[in-house]
Protein backbone atom coordinates (compact mmCIF):
# COMPACT_ATOMS: atom_id res chain seq x y z
CA UNK A 1 0.00 0.00 0.00
CA UNK A 2 1.35 2.93 -1.13
CA UNK A 3 0.21 6.49 0.86
CA UNK A 4 1.22 9.65 0.71
CA UNK A 5 1.19 12.83 3.19
CA UNK A 6 1.62 16.07 2.61
CA UNK A 7 1.91 18.49 5.38
CA UNK A 8 4.03 22.02 5.75
CA UNK A 9 4.95 21.06 9.59
CA UNK A 10 7.50 17.97 10.43
CA UNK A 11 5.87 17.37 13.49
CA UNK A 12 2.80 16.20 11.89
CA UNK A 13 4.11 14.39 8.81
CA UNK A 14 6.49 12.21 11.79
CA UNK A 15 2.98 11.55 13.84
CA UNK A 16 0.79 10.70 11.26
CA UNK A 17 3.59 8.27 10.00
CA UNK A 18 4.45 6.67 13.33
CA UNK A 19 0.48 6.20 13.43
CA UNK A 20 0.17 4.86 10.05
CA UNK A 21 2.87 2.38 10.46
CA UNK A 22 1.52 1.22 13.36
CA UNK A 23 -1.57 1.00 12.45
CA UNK A 24 -0.02 -1.68 8.99
CA UNK A 25 1.63 -3.48 11.59
CA UNK A 26 -1.37 -3.94 13.65
CA UNK A 27 -3.24 -5.50 10.39
CA UNK A 28 -0.63 -6.93 8.90
CA UNK A 29 -0.15 -4.66 5.95
CA UNK A 30 3.02 -3.96 3.81
CA UNK A 31 2.95 -0.17 3.45
CA UNK A 32 5.26 2.43 1.91
CA UNK A 33 4.83 6.47 3.30
CA UNK A 34 5.93 9.23 0.77
CA UNK A 35 6.13 12.54 2.28
CA UNK A 36 5.96 16.18 0.99
CA UNK A 37 5.98 19.35 2.35
CA UNK A 38 3.77 20.92 -0.43
CA UNK A 39 0.81 20.29 -3.44
CA UNK A 40 3.12 20.80 -6.03
CA UNK A 41 5.76 17.93 -5.26
CA UNK A 42 2.68 15.73 -3.86
CA UNK A 43 1.01 16.38 -7.33
CA UNK A 44 4.22 15.69 -9.49
CA UNK A 45 4.85 12.45 -7.49
CA UNK A 46 1.43 11.17 -7.55
CA UNK A 47 1.62 11.06 -11.40
CA UNK A 48 4.83 8.80 -11.02
CA UNK A 49 4.17 6.83 -8.39
CA UNK A 50 -0.06 6.28 -8.15
CA UNK A 51 -0.68 6.75 -4.68
CA UNK A 52 -3.13 4.56 -2.67
CA UNK A 53 -4.32 7.19 -0.07
CA UNK A 54 -3.50 10.61 0.61
CA UNK A 55 -3.11 12.28 3.57
CA UNK A 56 -3.31 16.01 2.87
CA UNK A 57 -3.09 19.28 5.01
CA UNK A 58 -5.77 21.78 4.32
CA UNK A 59 -4.21 25.09 5.06
CA UNK A 60 -0.67 25.09 3.39
CA UNK A 61 1.37 27.88 1.95
CA UNK A 62 1.24 28.74 -1.86
CA UNK A 63 -0.64 25.25 -2.71
CA UNK A 64 -3.17 25.08 -0.46
CA UNK A 65 -5.01 21.11 0.69
CA UNK A 66 -7.83 21.84 -1.17
CA UNK A 67 -6.20 23.42 -4.01
CA UNK A 68 -4.30 20.80 -4.25
CA UNK A 69 -6.97 18.21 -4.17
CA UNK A 70 -9.09 19.85 -6.70
CA UNK A 71 -6.00 19.93 -9.34
CA UNK A 72 -5.44 16.03 -8.83
CA UNK A 73 -9.11 15.71 -9.06
CA UNK A 74 -8.89 17.53 -12.77
CA UNK A 75 -6.33 15.94 -13.87
CA UNK A 76 -8.69 12.49 -13.32
CA UNK A 77 -7.61 11.57 -10.21
CA UNK A 78 -9.47 9.64 -8.32
CA UNK A 79 -7.18 8.41 -5.51
CA UNK A 80 -8.90 8.75 -1.76
CA UNK A 81 -7.91 11.55 0.31
CA UNK A 82 -8.23 12.50 3.96
CA UNK A 83 -7.66 15.62 5.05
CA UNK A 84 -6.02 17.37 7.97
CA UNK A 85 -6.68 20.30 9.31
CA UNK A 86 -6.86 22.42 12.80
CA UNK A 87 -10.11 24.15 11.56
CA UNK A 88 -13.83 22.81 10.66
CA UNK A 89 -14.12 25.81 8.39
CA UNK A 90 -12.88 24.03 5.11
CA UNK A 91 -15.66 20.88 5.75
CA UNK A 92 -17.50 22.26 2.75
CA UNK A 93 -14.79 22.26 0.59
CA UNK A 94 -13.37 19.24 1.32
CA UNK A 95 -17.09 17.61 0.31
CA UNK A 96 -16.62 19.59 -3.00
CA UNK A 97 -13.22 17.57 -4.29
CA UNK A 98 -15.14 14.57 -2.73
CA UNK A 99 -12.20 13.64 -0.25
CA UNK A 100 -12.63 10.52 2.01
CA UNK A 101 -12.61 12.32 5.26
CA UNK A 102 -11.61 15.13 7.36
CA UNK A 103 -9.67 14.80 10.48
CA UNK A 104 -8.80 17.45 13.11
CA UNK A 105 -5.26 18.22 13.85
CA UNK A 106 -3.86 16.86 16.59
CA UNK A 107 -4.43 13.41 15.04
CA UNK A 108 -5.98 11.20 17.35
CA UNK A 109 -4.95 7.58 16.69
CA UNK A 110 -8.19 5.64 17.70
CA UNK A 111 -10.33 8.47 15.24
CA UNK A 112 -7.11 7.84 12.30
CA UNK A 113 -7.30 4.11 12.84
CA UNK A 114 -11.01 4.11 12.82
CA UNK A 115 -10.95 5.67 9.54
CA UNK A 116 -7.96 3.80 8.10
CA UNK A 117 -10.43 0.62 8.62
CA UNK A 118 -13.01 2.22 6.72
CA UNK A 119 -10.65 2.71 4.21
CA UNK A 120 -9.67 -0.75 4.42
CA UNK A 121 -12.84 -2.33 4.02
CA UNK A 122 -14.18 0.05 1.00
CA UNK A 123 -11.10 -0.10 -1.03
CA UNK A 124 -8.33 -2.90 0.23
CA UNK A 125 -10.75 -6.34 -0.90
CA UNK A 126 -8.39 -8.75 -0.09
CA UNK A 127 -7.87 -11.22 -2.68
CA UNK A 128 -8.71 -14.83 -1.29
CA UNK A 129 -6.23 -17.38 -1.94
CA UNK A 130 -5.73 -21.59 -1.72
CA UNK A 131 -2.73 -23.15 -0.59
CA UNK A 132 -2.47 -26.43 -2.07
CA UNK A 133 -0.18 -29.55 -1.79
CA UNK A 134 1.67 -30.32 -4.81
CA UNK A 135 4.55 -32.55 -5.94
CA UNK A 136 7.18 -30.64 -4.56
CA UNK A 137 5.83 -28.88 -1.59
CA UNK A 138 2.79 -26.01 -1.68
CA UNK A 139 1.83 -23.87 -4.11
CA UNK A 140 -0.25 -20.82 -2.48
CA UNK A 141 -2.86 -19.49 -5.72
CA UNK A 142 -4.96 -16.64 -5.97
CA UNK A 143 -8.53 -18.15 -6.08
CA UNK A 144 -10.12 -15.75 -9.02
CA UNK A 145 -7.41 -16.46 -11.15
CA UNK A 146 -7.67 -20.12 -11.42
CA UNK A 147 -10.09 -20.60 -14.77
CA UNK A 148 -10.56 -24.09 -14.31
CA UNK A 149 -9.67 -27.50 -12.67
CA UNK A 150 -9.73 -31.06 -14.17
CA UNK A 151 -9.37 -34.00 -11.90
CA UNK A 152 -6.72 -36.27 -13.15
CA UNK A 153 -7.28 -39.62 -10.79
CA UNK A 154 -5.41 -38.57 -7.73
CA UNK A 155 -4.25 -35.31 -8.56
CA UNK A 156 -6.24 -31.95 -9.84
CA UNK A 157 -4.64 -29.96 -13.17
CA UNK A 158 -5.49 -26.63 -12.10
CA UNK A 159 -5.45 -23.87 -15.16
CA UNK A 160 -5.12 -20.31 -14.85
CA UNK A 161 -6.78 -17.58 -16.59
CA UNK A 162 -2.95 -16.61 -18.37
CA UNK A 163 -2.15 -20.07 -19.41
CA UNK A 164 -0.18 -21.73 -16.89
CA UNK A 165 -0.83 -25.01 -15.61
CA UNK A 166 0.21 -26.70 -12.18
CA UNK A 167 -0.64 -29.80 -10.78
CA UNK A 168 -1.90 -30.11 -7.30
CA UNK A 169 -2.27 -33.42 -5.12
CA UNK A 170 -5.93 -32.45 -3.22
CA UNK A 171 -8.66 -34.53 -3.52
CA UNK A 172 -10.98 -33.80 -5.90
CA UNK A 173 -14.10 -33.42 -3.82
CA UNK A 174 -11.77 -30.53 -1.29
CA UNK A 175 -11.35 -28.78 -4.23
CA UNK A 176 -15.50 -28.81 -4.76
CA UNK A 177 -15.45 -27.29 -1.49
CA UNK A 178 -12.63 -24.39 -2.19
CA UNK A 179 -14.19 -23.70 -5.77
CA UNK A 180 -17.94 -23.11 -5.32
CA UNK A 181 -20.77 -21.39 -6.57
CA UNK A 182 -20.39 -18.62 -4.14
CA UNK A 183 -17.21 -17.53 -5.83
CA UNK A 184 -18.16 -17.77 -9.65
CA UNK A 185 -17.26 -21.97 -10.25
CA UNK A 186 -19.33 -24.27 -11.07
CA UNK A 187 -18.79 -28.17 -11.38
CA UNK A 188 -20.08 -28.29 -15.40
CA UNK A 189 -18.58 -32.19 -15.68
CA UNK A 190 -17.97 -34.94 -12.94
CA UNK A 191 -14.13 -34.33 -13.27
CA UNK A 192 -13.94 -30.48 -14.37
CA UNK A 193 -15.03 -27.03 -12.02
CA UNK A 194 -15.02 -23.60 -14.14
CA UNK A 195 -14.96 -20.00 -13.59
CA UNK A 196 -17.75 -18.28 -14.85
CA UNK A 197 -15.56 -15.55 -15.27
CA UNK A 198 -13.77 -16.59 -17.83
CA UNK A 199 -15.99 -18.47 -20.17
CA UNK A 200 -16.56 -17.40 -23.28
CA UNK A 201 -19.34 -19.34 -24.74
CA UNK A 202 -20.95 -22.61 -24.61
CA UNK A 203 -22.93 -25.42 -25.89
CA UNK A 204 -25.18 -28.07 -24.36
CA UNK A 205 -21.95 -30.55 -24.73
CA UNK A 206 -18.83 -28.25 -24.12
CA UNK A 207 -17.82 -25.20 -22.65
CA UNK A 208 -15.21 -23.01 -24.38
CA UNK A 209 -12.70 -20.28 -22.27
CA UNK A 210 -11.33 -17.18 -22.94
CA UNK A 211 -8.10 -19.21 -23.32
CA UNK A 212 -8.75 -21.32 -25.93
CA UNK A 213 -9.60 -24.69 -23.83
CA UNK A 214 -12.65 -26.48 -24.48
CA UNK A 215 -14.20 -28.02 -21.57
CA UNK A 216 -16.67 -30.80 -21.62
CA UNK A 217 -20.29 -30.09 -19.97
CA UNK A 218 -21.85 -33.67 -18.70
CA UNK A 219 -25.89 -34.27 -20.10
CA UNK A 220 -26.70 -33.96 -16.37
CA UNK A 221 -25.15 -30.72 -15.47
CA UNK A 222 -26.09 -28.91 -18.46
CA UNK A 223 -29.43 -27.41 -17.12
CA UNK A 224 -27.65 -26.33 -13.67
CA UNK A 225 -24.68 -24.71 -15.74
CA UNK A 226 -27.18 -23.09 -18.29
CA UNK A 227 -29.27 -21.56 -15.24
CA UNK A 228 -26.04 -20.61 -12.93
CA UNK A 229 -24.32 -19.12 -15.68
CA UNK A 230 -27.26 -16.56 -16.60
CA UNK A 231 -27.31 -15.79 -12.85
CA UNK A 232 -23.60 -15.19 -13.09
CA UNK A 233 -24.14 -12.73 -15.68
CA UNK A 234 -27.25 -10.59 -15.07
CA UNK A 235 -25.66 -10.26 -11.49
CA UNK A 236 -21.87 -8.60 -13.02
Amino acid sequence: MKIAICDDEPIYIETTSRLLQKWAGEHGIEMQIFTYDNGDDLIAAHTDECMDLILLDVIMPLLNGIDTAAELRANGQDVPIIFLTSSREFAVESYEVKAFHYLLKPIDEIRLFAVMDEYRKQFCKTKETFTAQTVTGFYKMTIEEVACLEAQNKLVLVTFSNGTQITIREPFYKCEEIFHMDRGFIKCHRSYIVNLMFVEQFTKTEVTLQNGMIIPISRNNYAAFKEVYFRYMFQK
